[in-house]
Order: structure tokens, then C-alpha cells, then sequence
């Protein structure tokens, strides 16, 4: 049920392959804006604060989000409240 609501692709469309992956999760916005929501994430028990990296100046986005091979991308965006 979980893999039609998300829209996974079967294991059937996919690689499967035993060596460990990782999935990027950017986060773009004001730095204070930033801050927030990863403390919110902390919060939430979803993530570790020092398991981010530090703030990149926009000029490094491009380079830290360079593309492998068979990778795709989707943006997640939520407001907040202030």
C-alpha cells in the first residue's frame, strides 16, 4: 500500500545491488530559516542536528549537488511559521 501512495517503482524496476546507498536531502533558504526547520526535524526525532553539514554560500550549491548516474531529484517544500 505505502509503495502505490509514494509511487515507488517495483524492485522489478529498479538495480538491486548490495553495496550501501544514501539519499540527499538539500535544504535551500535563509539561514535562519534553515536553522529552524532542522531543529524542528531534530524535534521530530527525524534527524541529528550535527549530522548536517555546514552552511554552504550559495556559490557551492551547484557543486554539492552534483549528479551520479541513474540519480533523480524531487523538492520537498513547506512552509513555516515563524
Amino acid at each position: 500500500m505505502a509503495q502505490a501512495f509514494i509511487g515507488l517503482p517495483s524492485s522489478g524496476d529498479r538495480p538491486v545491488s548490495p553495496a550501501h546507498r544514501s539519499v540527499k536531502i538539500l535544504m535551500i533558504g535563509q539561514p535562519e530559516d534553515v536553522e529552524i526547520t532542522i531543529a524542528r526535524l531534530y524535534q521530530c526525532s527525524f534527524c541529528r542536528v550535527e549530522d548536517w553539514s555546514r552552511p554552504l554560500p550559495f556559490s557551492q550549491i551547484q557543486q554539492a549537488t552534483t549528479k551520479e548516474p541513474g540519480e533523480i531529484m524531487r523538492i520537498y517544500v513547506r512552509s513555516i511559521i515563524l
